[in-house]
């Protein structure tokens, strides 16, 4: 999945104001980690987690709102007195290598506990997808390999016996930090909902 070099300059930026407050991990029942690094042999992996609540911003269009996102994020959650001590995650719900700009839909959220009640103008949602391809890129986002990465993804599914079913969820573990060429580097998860072919 690409992303524009100017998201990624949004993010870092406003990173050094949200980083603080999600310090912690999730929990590894809910976003399972491992010592991978992608796209390295053996980097993907089949995994399963169990459904939890999040809350999140819902988003249409470019993804330049990055920054915005995230401050809408934490400010709401701060205002309702919100835990915000999981790490943030955005849900893809189509790609822009065939959706076009102004129709694309995604969210940015974190973890809460069963039970939380969420006001506008963020969202109570609940990931139930169970069955995950996992993989943890590490590096450049604006890289060859990170525009790559989801195609291997569906190529090792494919191989596997296993289709794409739900939106993409990347995990944001650090805050991006500028690389020896100027390129925002950082840690995320990738996770790709599944099911078995039929």
């Amino acid at each position: 999945m690409n992303k524009l070099r100017v998201f990624l300059i949004l993010i870092a930026a406003v990173a050094v104001l949200v980083m603080p407050l999600f310090a912690q991990e999730t929990a590894e029942k809910k976003v399972p980690e491992a010592a991978a690094k992608a796209p390295e042999e053996g980097a993907f992996k089949l995994i399963k987690i169990e459904p939890f609540d999040y809350c999140a911003v819902e988003m249409t269009g470019t993804y330049e709102q990055h920054a915005g996102a995230f401050m809408s994020l934490y400010s709401g959650a701060a205002q309702q007195g919100l835990p915000m001590d999981q790490m943030p995650f955005g849900v893809y719900w189509n790609s822009p290598e065939n959706t076009p700009e102004e129709d694309l839909k995604w969210e940015i959220g974190f973890a809460v506990p069963e039970g939380t009640e969420v006001k506008a103008p963020l969202v109570k949602k609940r990931w139930e997808h169970t069955d995950l391809i996992w993989t943890r890129y590490e590096g450049a986002y604006d890289s060859p390999e990170m525009n790559s990465l989801y195609d291997e993804i569906f190529e090792w599914a494919g191989k596997h016996g296993y289709e794409p079913a739900g939106p993409f969820m990347e995990k944001f573990l650090d805050s991006p930090e500028p690389d020896e060429s100027g390129e925002y580097s950082g840690t995320v998860e990738i996770m790709v909902p599944v099911v078995k072919k039929k």
